[in-house]
């Protein structure tokens, strides 16, 4: 099992903000995309 690293961001705002969210469900689709787009400004992934 890949051990994920978080940032602090998405610790202390993004789950807190939105505390429906799972980090199952983000592991899950990091792993399972259905589509990957790469932003080549700033080197960021959207799955």
């Amino acid at each position: 099992m890949t051990q994920y690293l978080y940032t602090a961001y998405f610790e202390n705002e993004v789950l807190r903000k939105r505390p429906y969210i799972k980090k199952e469900w983000c592991e899950f689709v990091v792993e399972n995309p259905l589509l990957i787009e790469e932003q080549p400004d700033d080197d960021r992934v959207r799955f």
